[in-house]
């Protein structure tokens, strides 16, 4: 007699909707994962939801012909010769040469030197557009190493040594291969119109006693001038950030769940970590717990 087991219907899940789960089955079937660019598409916590409490009789409102509210924000006070001024407290993060064009870092680099804000090389080297119209720029050190040389974080205004990203904390992404132009191919050290890897670690560290020590090197390569950010994707913010001021970092960068990426997994994107909002509390009481609060 021959027996056959009754078909099954997946179970639900509390966690995940079908259509994750249905794109978690497929992967696990056929061991190949949708990848996508851009950040999470889920709604999550939103700096528009915030609700400011105002001044009354708790706390002492501003007299505007008396008292100013400046915005400016000096980051790298606590190590680096040269701080950072910036006149608003808003930055533009880090996008590859490669996922974005010569043009568009101009213009990025224009839009905040007009701002009075700094803007940042993301993945794959310094561009000479960005350099030459960015009043402050933010180089980025990061796992991959592409297009990493002495010369230009010397000519950078600060170093963001990048440990995980907010779209894919712990995991690797992508450059897809039509990205692969002659200029960025030669700028990576790469082969064109190849699907170029971002690793998920930095291969130079595994931990924070590692870490200080490269923080070091890169505080010896530019005479200890430049701010040093260390750039943590938001998954455990208070263990992070903690780790991150034992490694000697002047700023730590936290980067939500919602932010970008040129490619990842697609389930990694919309499931993996925590969003912005929820990663500053608990990153704020690592530096109170600290006694670095405002000095990091």
């Amino acid at each position: 007699m021959t027996y056959h087991n009754p078909p099954t219907t997946p179970r639900k899940s509390a966690t995940f909707d079908d259509y994750t789960m249905s794109e978690i089955r497929r992967a696990a079937a056929t061991g190949v994962y949708d990848i996508r660019g851009g950040g999470a598409k889920r709604k999550v916590p939103h700096f528009d939801d915030l609700l400011f409490l105002d001044a009354s009789i708790s706390r002492y409102p501003l007299e505007g012909y008396r008292e100013s509210c400046g915005t400016n924000v000096v980051l790298g006070s606590r190590f680096a010769k040269k701080p950072i001024e910036l006149k608003i407290p808003i930055t533009i993060a880090g996008m590859s040469f490669g996922l974005l064009s010569g043009p568009a870092k101009e213009a990025l680099g224009r839009g905040a030197s007009l701002s009075g804000t700094s803007t940042t090389t993301g993945d794959g080297g310094m561009t000479e557009e960005e350099r030459g119209h960015s009043s402050i720029l933010v180089y980025q050190y990061l796992p991959s190493r592409y297009g990493m040389n002495p010369r230009d974080l010397r000519r950078a205004d600060a170093i963001e040594v990048v440990v995980g990203q907010g779209a894919k904390p712990g995991g690797g992404g992508m450059l897809l291969g039509q990205k692969i132009s002659d200029r960025v191919a030669d700028m990576r050290t790469l082969p064109k119109g190849i699907d170029q890897r971002s690793v998920c670690r930095h291969p130079d560290w595994t931990g924070p006693d590692d870490l200080e020590i490269k923080i070091g090197e890169l505080r010896e390569i530019t005479d200890w001038e430049k701010p040093i950010y260390v750039k943590v994707g938001g998954a455990r913010p208070y263990y992070d950030t903690a780790l991150a001021v034992k490694s000697g970092a002047d700023v730590v960068v936290l980067d939500g769940m919602q932010g970008g990426t040129a490619a990842t997994q697609e389930v990694f994107i919309e499931n993996v970590g925590l969003p912005t909002l929820a990663c500053i509390r608990p990153a704020v009481q690592a530096l109170q717990d600290l006694g670095m609060h405002r000095k990091v």
